[in-house]
């Protein structure tokens, strides 16, 4: 995919520099999208905004933040200084995420639950909640969740991380109910099986050759954030 899909958009994604983040954030560009490139890791960012500019992309822009540990304060001097440099934010997509440790719920700590929870849900929640003004002031907007089929399935063994999707899913339900009038969509987009870091530690015997790239849903999410998507309450893709 190249075009212009996206052209004069600016887009923040999170946890860009893993699996699905890197390769949505590298579609968005190539797209035409300004790229807010959002993680905790320096240098897996930083080679995500090299292959963006090697690629001829508008150049991105890193923010380096650690969700586990912002603060409230944290996430409004984002929302400030997205303002302030660019003006303007047309989509957000949540592809952080953390999965600890799988296995029985009696075996989780409270402060891996809380650190789990944290990351998974109420991060998402905070920083959609301070970007939500600059959002809604950009015509034919969009917010994506990255959610996982657990949260449909109440799938033994999943713990905190399960819980967790299914708040995000609730919370995303309940948002596009909010802003149905304020012309801003809202998609929970569940990729399904692929190749990327959290499937290998949540299957680490598991062969990757034969499950599809991160590539293919980046090109479907970089389509959901287009202003030419048609509001739709359809807002859950299940590829699972």
């Amino acid at each position: 995919m190249s075009g212009s899909m996206l052209a004069d958009r600016v887009i923040l994604v999170t946890g860009a520099g893993g699996g699905l983040g890197s390769a949505v954030s590298k579609t968005c560009a190539a797209e035409g999208a300004t790229v807010i490139l959002l993680g905790k890791t320096i240098p897996k960012l930083e080679k995500v905004y090299d292959a963006i500019v090697a690629a001829g992309g508008p150049q991105p822009a890193i923010y380096p933040l650690d969700l586990a540990g912002a603060t409230e304060d944290d996430y409004r001097d984002l929302a400030a200084s997205v303002e302030r440099e660019f003006g303007a934010l047309h989509g957000l997509v949540h592809c952080a995420a953390e999965l600890g440790a799988l296995g029985p719920v009696g075996d989780i700590s409270g402060g891996l639950w809380q650190r789990l929870l944290h990351v998974n849900l109420t991060a998402p929640f905070l920083l959609t909640r301070e970007l939500l003004p600059l959002i809604a002031k950009s015509p034919d907007s969009g917010i994506v969740f990255i959610t996982d089929s657990v949260a449909r399935t109440g799938k033994a063994y999943w713990g905190a991380y399960g819980v967790a999707k299914i708040g995000l899913e609730g919370f995303g339900r309940i948002l596009s109910d909010e802003l149905e009038s304020r012309k801003v969509r809202v998609h929970l987009y569940s990729p399904g099986p692929m190749q990327s870091p959290l499937r290998r530690r949540a299957y680490p015997a598991e062969n990757p050759a034969g499950l599809p790239l991160p590539d293919i849903h980046a090109e479907q999410i970089a389509r959901l954030l287009s202003p030419n998507e048609t509001p739709s309450n359809a807002y859950l893709i299940n590829n699972a």
